[in-house]
């Protein structure tokens, strides 16, 4: 009966299932055996269908007659509120005559119950017939949405596994996730005695704005789910519980007196909000959005902590969230949504978060696209059918969606941003907003997805480059550079395709230029290393930006591809003399000159040191005669050199634009051909970095030097000419008789 967001698995015996179901003894919570979260708090288990990696039991369905609306045509199988018996109010409700029905309640807000939908039958979870039955914000209760009823399904399955500290879910737009929130912490805290429940949201403006909406509900709640409270008739910062109901769930019966001493309480977004408390729940609301004083992947972890007492956890949080661009707040969030992959599980059994995470496509969740049962209108109807609206609806959401973006075919940006607010896949939810990159972020985006989703990927990288190290021949510096691969240490990650063959690997000449006799390489027509040096071995606090080696081939005629990327390095190896002697040693293998960033005058001293003066370029775009000293003794550019910082920036987005993504034209290659770009870790710094700001972006400004080195002109030799002899005499014709000459 989960109709978007799982499949039906088999994972018992049908025999032990039903024999099981008829003494009752299946346990709520994570049954290690069958690997699946049983939800039934009855002891039977029913079908099991496995959500976002989680294998979930639900409830047996029962006899006919006990499911909500099987004595109606399935037409007219619609959720309607049971409406509380006239006369019921706050003085009379625990009178006998109103026992059966208030036992009812407590148990279908416990167990939750069965509802046949135009025939189909429905389990709805105890909190989410709450949400739809009691939990009202403003005129109208919330319409039953059967998306939102399995989404409580998957968080039903994080309360009731021991291994869990709840659920990150990015939402959609409209989809109620706040008030389902604001309903979890309602309906769990009136009913719990001595707990404390807290929400936290983007802003402190936006967390009292939800927990205000709560107060609204509290106040509309019924008399027999309503606790006292301290006596504050519109708590403004917390809401407290001092006294139960008389009876809280089916045959269970409390005192008069008996305290419940529960609070719910809204915090300011900082740090330290929940911090040291025992939280039993929590909302996160908006956790994609956090300010930059409040990274959102090092406060989960506070709060995380606040949810457990040992290794024992006591709590449960919902994080829901939009996801904001990855410089406001997205990044910090999507650290979280990376450590929640429940396929990823320490040997404790739990993510590294703790949460387990879900994500929704748009399609099931678009307003307009609801029948009259709360069923989601995703495929195109046979015949046009009345929405929750009441509006005739001839096609489904995913048409409806395909047309939008078709629509925007003529402009990809507008196209990017379309699938960024109404996401089909994860990837969608977490793309930047297209205004917030430097370059072409629809061309980024789509070499980035090509290489996740078409290349065999695995945490070393993937299926088109080779890690691996450079040593020298017998450990003799300056004779030949050999490759070893080292798929776990290496520092170099290398196109397979393309390292040099023997007759194009370790050439080099010596030369004179300039008065310095010194080694030269053989294929500088073919390309150029880029590279930006760091400077100590080890920072005062343990970091420091990383050493960078990009090589980038230009167009010429030999074994490389032309306009490629064919070498990335991005690391920090324990000393900086090993990154000095790595950049040598790729400047040999390959033959080709490199481009440093004058940063580091100890390194380029190196070089010389080494005899590789005329290894290293120098700036691209002076004359010899217009360097400074310490340009003509080195060689690089200058990193303040503001003209070089422009032309950086136009060599990466003039590639991005050629040679990145679907190409749109045919100005370099054929119309929908994707671009080869293997390195996934430069893709993200060009994606990332602000031009104004790069400093720690070393792979954007070793690949653009690399392009820059590329654009220098290669002088062609060219022999000198000699004087052309003619094997005829010549004569003087000037006087009356002609003399040779």
């Amino acid at each position: 009966m989960i109709y978007y967001l799982g499949d039906k698995v088999s994972v018992i015996d049908e025999k032990v299932r039903l024999l099981k179901n008829k003494n009752k003894s299946w346990d709520y919570g994570y049954n290690e055996v069958l690997d699946t979260v049983i939800i039934s708090k009855d002891g039977t288990l029913g079908e099991v269908y496995c959500i976002s990696g989680i294998n979930i039991g639900l409830p047996q369905q029962p006899d006919k007659k006990e499911i909500i609306n099987h004595d109606k045509t399935a037409k007219n199988q619609k959720w309607e509120r049971e409406l509380i018996p006239e006369g019921l109010n706050d003085s009379n409700w625990d009178n006998v005559k109103y026992s059966k029905y208030v036992e009812r309640q407590f148990k279908m807000r416990d167990e939750g119950c069965w509802i046949f939908l135009n025939g189909k039958a429905v389990y709805l979870t105890g909190t989410y017939w709450h949400f739809i039955q009691w939990y009202r914000e403003e005129a109208e209760y919330p319409s039953l949405r059967v998306i939102q009823n399995e989404l409580m399904i998957f968080w039903e399955a994080c309360k009731a596994d021991e291994r869990s500290y709840g659920m990150d879910y990015v939402k959609n737009r409209r989809f109620g996730a706040s008030a389902l929130g604001n309903n979890e912490i309602l309906e769990s805290g009136s009913i719990h005695e001595n707990k404390i429940l807290g929400m936290i949201s983007k802003k402190g403006a936006d967390a009292k704005k939800i927990f205000n909406r709560l107060v609204r509900a509290f106040k509309r709640y019924p008399p027999f789910f309503k606790p006292e409270t301290d006596g504050t008739t519109t708590p403004k910062t917390e809401l407290v519980f001092t006294e139960q109901t008389k009876k809280r769930k089916q045959g269970e019966a409390v005192s008069e007196g008996q305290g419940l001493d529960t609070n719910i309480s809204w915090h300011n977004t900082e740090m330290n909000a929940m911090d040291g408390e025992k939280i039993f729940r929590s909302l996160l609301d908006e956790s994609g959005k956090y300010p930059p004083d409040v990274p959102f992947s090092t406060y989960w972890y506070i709060v995380k902590t606040s949810h457990r007492i040992g290794s024992n956890i006591v709590g449960k949080s919902m994080v829901v969230s939009t996801v904001n661009p990855m410089k406001k707040g997205g990044a910090e969030f999507k650290k979280i949504w990376d450590d929640s992959d429940v396929s990823k599980r320490n040997k404790n059994g739990q993510t590294k978060s703790g949460l387990y995470r879900i994500f929704i496509a748009a399609k099931y969740c678009l307003e307009g696209f609801f029948d009259e049962y709360g069923f989601s209108i995703v495929a195109d109807p046979e015949t046009p059918i009345i929405n929750d609206l009441g509006k005739l609806v001839s096609i489904g959401s995913g048409t409806f969606l395909k047309n939008e973006l078709e629509a925007l075919k003529e402009d990809p940006e507008k196209q990017y941003e379309f699938l960024r607010q109404f996401p089909e896949t994860e990837r969608d939810a977490f793309r930047d907003e297209a205004n917030d990159c430097a370059f072409n972020i629809v061309h980024l985006s789509e070499q980035i997805e090509h290489n996740d989703e078409e290349l065999e990927n695995n945490e070393r990288g993937n299926n088109e480059v080779e890690r691996g190290n450079f040593y020298w021949k017998d450990g003799i510096q300056d004779t030949e550079v050999l490759w070893m691969p080292d798929p776990v240490n290496g520092r170099f990650w290398i196109a397979k395709d393309y390292h040099p063959p023997a007759e194009y690997r370790n050439k080099r000449e010596k030369k004179r230029i300039h008065g310095v006799l010194a080694w030269a390489p053989v294929n500088g027509n073919m390309g150029c290393l880029g590279v930006d040096p760091y400077n100590r071995s080890k920072t005062v606090d343990n970091r420091g930006s990383m050493g960078s080696i990009h090589l980038a081939t230009r167009f010429h005629i030999g074994p490389f591809p032309n306009d490629a990327f064919i070498l990335e390095y991005i690391d920090r190896p324990k000393k900086v003399e090993l990154f000095f002697e790595d950049v040598i040693m790729a400047a040999v293998y390959f033959s080709m000159p490199f481009l440093p960033e004058l940063s580091n005058e100890k390194f380029l001293q190196y070089v010389k040191d080494r005899g590789y003066r005329h290894f290293v370029l120098n700036n691209p775009f002076k004359l010899w005669k217009d360097l400074s000293d310490t340009e003509q003794e080195y060689g690089g550019v200058p990193p303040q050199d503001a003209k070089i910082g422009e032309y950086q920036f136009y060599a990466v987005e003039a590639y991005i634009q050629d040679h990145i993504g679907v190409a749109r034209d045919e100005s370099r290659r054929a119309i929908g051909e994707m671009g080869y770009m293997p390195f996934t870790r430069t893709l993200i710094q060009w994606k990332d970095v602000d031009p104004t700001k790069r400093t720690k972006y070393d792979a954007y400004i070793s690949s653009s030097l690399a392009l820059l080195g590329n654009q220098r002109r290669i002088k062609i030799e060219v022999e000198e000419a000699k004087p052309i002899t003619i094997p005829f005499k010549r004569y003087d014709n000037s006087g009356a008789i002609s003399k040779a000459i």
